[in-house]
C-alpha cells in the first residue's frame, strides 16, 4: 500500500512538456496550434472546450531556444501523444 500513496502523490505534481518549434517565433506557435488542430480533427478526438484558452497561452509563452514550456499533468497526456505522432522534438521535466 505504501508504493501506491506514492505514486498518487507522484501525480499531483505537474510535469513540464518542452516542445521544440518547427518554426521560431509567432509562425512556429501557429503551425503548432494548426498541427494540434489537424491532430484533434483526424483522430477524431473531442476538442476541449477550453480550445481557445490554450491558444492564447500558446501564442503568450516565452520560447525558450526554440522550446515552448507546457505544463502536463502526466506523461501520457493527449499533448505528448500529438507530439509524438507529429514528430515534433520533445522531452518531459519535473516542474521546479
Amino acid at each position: 500500500m505504501g508504493e501506491e500513496e506514492v505514486n498518487e502523490e507522484e501525480s499531483v505534481f505537474h510535469k513540464k512538456l518542452k516542445i521544440k518549434l518547427k518554426e521560431k517565433g509567432k509562425e512556429g506557435r501557429i503551425l503548432f496550434l494548426e498541427d494540434y488542430l489537424d491532430y484533434l480533427i483526424r483522430d477524431n478526438k473531442t476538442i476541449p472546450p477550453d480550445f481557445p484558452t490554450f491558444v492564447r497561452e500558446i501564442m503568450g509563452l516565452d520560447e525558450r531556444r526554440g522550446f515552448i514550456h507546457i505544463r502536463i499533468w502526466h506523461e501520457n497526456s493527449e499533448l505528448v501523444n500529438f507530439a509524438k505522432k507529429k514528430d515534433y522534438e520533445y522531452k518531459i521535466d519535473m516542474y521546479d
